[in-house]
């Protein structure tokens, strides 16, 4: 259950990770309760008064410790062997993990396997990465290496996924100047090619709103299930009223299904594979007249005023760049509701002070952790008029 602060048995010292201080991934572990919940709440004050954005903030709802259910691991093979991991803080050299205390269980557990397959696949001096997550139980993995995706690394990946229990399995490679390493040093990832599918051994399912919803390879979700119940509840709490609804930069679904209990929905994405899956899961759910979707870059071609009059409500939960385009035709427009979610106080506070220049009232800003123990925060919030 989420509940206040961080986490059930909070960040105090005497439960430090092992790799708290090297690890780049936590920065808070040692805050006692009371001064973490105000530390996360300070980022949020701090960037809605730097865009002018008056606000009221409430206390911070965090998920609870070892919840987080996608990451990127790295693997760098040095002299002393392969370190696997994230990076270490202010550096790309990569911390060899044996615990975290983040990180879904089910998903820790994929670094055994990844270890065997990275020191069995790369040469010294080499690094990869595996970016993962872990969807209703389903593993969906998504591996980058330099080379070539031919038969030998296609039948070991199958093998990899077979054995370590995976659901899919995806490819892409890496230039080869971003994969050399020296000491278990290592650099951003540069990908040389897209990712494609070696293997699908079972499908990667999620439950959005009770709708069953097929993902492609490595689909955006929130970060943790508890954190995306917490955005699904506040987000469908704030649109009490309104038949039509517009969700803006909506994935596959995550707030389109909820939403559609008793409303219209039109979903817009920019990422044509995700509505894809949308369009398909409303049609297998019986509801092709009640939920529709559209592709669309919302960046360069936002909803205009004239396209957005005829709903009562908008939900808007762009990457962390924001929306101020977006936000511009909305402030302009006659809807009457928007409700905008964001993992970036910034972004958000900026979007937030062109609704409130355009005639919106913000209710309470609602910090979502989590991110628990990181410096990054989720938002949710209404602004009306």
């Amino acid at each position: 259950m989420p509940v206040d602060g961080a986490g059930e048995d909070g960040p105090g010292p005497a439960s430090l990770c092992p790799h708290f201080g090297t690890c780049g991934g936590c920065a808070a572990q040692d805050l006692g309760d009371d001064a973490y919940r105000r530390w996360k709440r300070g980022f949020v004050e701090a960037a809605l008064r730097r865009a002018g954005l008056e606000a009221e903030v409430a206390a911070p709802v965090s998920v609870p410790p070892a919840s987080r259910r996608r990451a990127r691991f790295f693997a760098a093979r040095g002299p002393s062997g392969l370190s696997l991991g994230f990076h270490a803080r202010a550096s790309h050299d990569v911390v060899d993990m044996t615990t975290c205390r983040v990180l879904e269980q089910g998903l820790f557990a994929l670094t055994r396997p990844l270890r065997r397959y990275f020191q069995q696949t790369l040469d010294p001096g080499q690094s990869g990465e595996a970016e993962a997550q872990i969807v209703s139980g389903a593993l969906d993995i998504l591996i980058r290496t330099t080379g070539r995706l031919d038969l030998e690394r296609c039948q070991g990946l199958v093998d990899f996924a077979r054995q370590a229990g995976i659901a899919r399995v995806s490819w892409q490679g890496l230039r080869p100047d971003r994969a050399q390493r020296k000491g278990g040093r290592g650099r951003p990832s540069g990908a040389l090619r897209s990712a494609e599918v070696v293997a699908e051994l079972r499908p990667v399912t999620a439950r959005f709103g009770g709708v069953a919803v097929a993902l492609p390879p490595m689909a955006f979700v929130q970060a943790s299930a508890a954190g995306e119940a917490l955005l699904v509840d506040a987000v469908t709490a704030a649109i009490a009223r309104g038949a039509r609804v517009a969700d803006l930069y909506s994935g596959a679904g995550t707030f389109t299904f909820p939403l559609a209990r008793g409303r219209r929905v039109a979903a817009f994405d920019g990422d044509e594979a995700l509505i894809a899956a949308l369009d398909a899961a409303a049609r297998g759910a019986g509801l092709g007249a009640r939920v529709t979707g559209a592709v669309r870059n919302l960046a360069r071609r936002p909803l205009r005023r004239d396209e957005l009059d005829g709903f009562d409500a908008v939900v808007m939960d762009p990457p962390r760049a924001g929306a101020p385009a977006q936000a511009r035709e909305l402030a302009a427009s006659g809807v009457p509701l928007v409700v905008m979610v964001s993992c970036d106080p910034a972004t958000f506070a900026r979007d937030g002070k062109i609704l409130t220049d355009g005639g919106f009232t913000p209710g309470p800003v609602m910090p979502v952790d989590q991110f628990v123990w990181t410096r990054h925060v989720e938002l949710v919030a209404r602004f009306s008029r």
